[in-house]
């Protein structure tokens, strides 16, 4: 099999509200997505894909579409953080793009919705590797299937 690996980037907010230091704190990351797929080349001749797994501009759809479009300047909130919760409930959460999710907004928990987002996009035989969520140049989670 063949492996491809596409990225992107985007920024976003987040705390870590049970956290014992800095991260308890809103603060924001330019967060980097890396996707690696796996499949068979495709070998139709005079396809507009031959010889590819899959057209990257394809891929850098979908993760737009699935993940960039929805985090991109946002603020994500664990839907149960009871600071944030009650800072911003209704209008003034969406006027400032609050999202909330149902996990605290680790790097970890955000790499797997990532993959839960993209799990199911692509063609059956098209898999999902891993995905690496780079939330510093330093830091970064990994979800390995």
């Amino acid at each position: 099999m063949i492996q491809i690996t596409k990225t992107i980037e985007w920024h976003m907010g987040h705390r870590i509200p049970n956290h014992d230091g800095q991260c308890r704190y809103p603060h924001g990351h330019s967060y980097r997505l890396e996707l690696t797929l796996s499949g068979p080349l495709v070998k139709e001749q005079g396809a507009p894909d031959e010889g590819m797994i899959v057209d990257f501009s394809l891929v850098s759809q979908a993760l737009k579409t699935h993940v960039k479009d929805l985090l991109d300047h946002r603020f994500v909130a664990y839907d149960q953080d009871p600071l944030l919760k009650k800072a911003f409930a209704g209008d003034l959460g969406e006027e400032l793009k609050i999202f909330f999710v149902p996990f605290i907004p680790t790097s970890e928990n955000l790499v797997k919705w990532c993959y839960l987002q993209l799990k199911d996009v692509f063609p059956p035989k098209i898999n999902v590797v891993k995905l690496r969520l780079y939330e510093t140049s330093k830091s970064w989670s990994d979800y390995v299937l």
